[in-house]
């Protein structure tokens, strides 16, 4: 694999613990609030956004990996799909339609 790839691969990587580190950090402040108040009211838009915010950080997942599948010209449609569902499964996906594609363009080396 290229040096491209690992930047592609760590690219990735960060992105996943930046985005469940922000989920964390949410679900901390939303068990902190949920505590501090009796309002059922509030209780249910707490609960609500970070289902919210999941999916909004799905979604810009989505996004990277689109703008990423055009710039390699990679046909990964079904990876930007499952990214906004769920997001490690995306970012493999796309991944492995990366490392496919560099692999079928520089076969292994063949000495005959």
């Amino acid at each position: 694999m290229t040096n491209n790839l690992f930047k592609i691969i760590g690219k990735y990587a960060i992105l996943l613990v930046v985005f469940y580190g922000l989920e964390v950090l949410l679900g901390l402040s939303y068990k902190y609030f949920l505590t501090q108040t009796e309002s059922y009211n509030v209780n249910t838009i707490v609960m609500s956004a970070t289902t919210i915010l999941t999916y909004v950080l799905n979604i810009i997942t989505a996004i990277i990996i689109n703008i990423d599948r055009k710039k390699f010209e990679i046909e990964g449609k079904y990876s930007v799909l499952l990214a906004i569902f769920y997001r490690p499964i995306g970012i493999v996906l796309f991944l492995i339609y990366l490392i496919y594609k560099n692999l079928k363009e520089k076969p292994a080396y063949n000495p005959l």
